[in-house]
């Protein structure tokens, strides 16, 4: 089965004004997006780009949200929606698109990610530290994301290039696995804790039928 798999730095904000405060598991920057088929560790399927951006590396363009619910049949969601770029030095919004993805997680899976994530923080006194990247990866089916769209002058906020931020998608899900990631891309941070699998728990349905033909047997 195939899986979306988001690897994001917690708390992440480039240069001096940072959209949401440093250090906070509820926000991070989106380093890489794509698809795993099966075992295959090998992402596909990213999200495009341009071939140039009229914009520079102190602007941020893709944004992860982790929320809380409280309750629902499912343990979470992902609902990912375009979303402008921000530029953290102006501290301001460009006309130009990213994206934004919130995860949201029933209130007692997200008290174990908070749990997770918190555990990795007390840790970084070591010389191996956890430095807030983390890997999420959700089962799906692969889906297209967007090409960017906006100004070729993005600064120029009273052109309004982009218009009507748009839906890309949003499903439900019942596991997910969120690991803690070394300084070096795609390794797993040396020392921490193992991934957190959260995962709906199995019905008590199934093991009653099972228990009533026994019984018939």
């Amino acid at each position: 089965m195939s899986s979306l798999v988001v690897i994001s730095n917690l708390g992440g904000g480039a240069g001096t004004c940072p959209r949401e405060p440093s250090g906070d598991a509820r926000f991070g920057t989106i380093d890489d997006i794509g698809f795993i088929e099966g075992e295959d560790e090998a992402l596909s399927r990213r999200p495009p780009r341009p071939e140039t951006l009229p914009y520079d590396g102190e602007c941020q363009d893709r944004f992860l949200i982790v929320e809380r619910s409280e309750g629902g049949p499912s343990i979470g969601s992902v609902t990912i929606h375009e979303a402008l770029v921000y530029d953290n030095h102006m501290c301001g919004d460009l006309e130009f698109t990213g994206f934004r993805l919130s995860l949201l997680l029933r209130k007692d899976m997200h008290q174990a990610y908070l749990d997770y994530v918190g555990g990795l923080a007390r840790q970084k006194a070591s010389s191996d530290a956890w430095d807030g990247r983390i890997r999420f990866r959700v089962p799906s089916p692969p889906f297209n994301f967007p090409m960017p769209r906006g100004s070729s002058k993005p600064w120029n906020t009273h052109a309004r290039a982009v218009g009507r931020l748009r839906p890309i998608r949003q499903f439900s899900f019942d596991e997910i696995e969120i690991e803690a990631l070394g300084r070096v891309p795609g390794s797993v941070a040396h020392g921490e804790r193992p991934a957190l699998c959260l995962h709906a728990p199995r019905s008590r349905l199934p093991r009653i039928a099972d228990r009533l033909l026994r019984l018939g047997r």
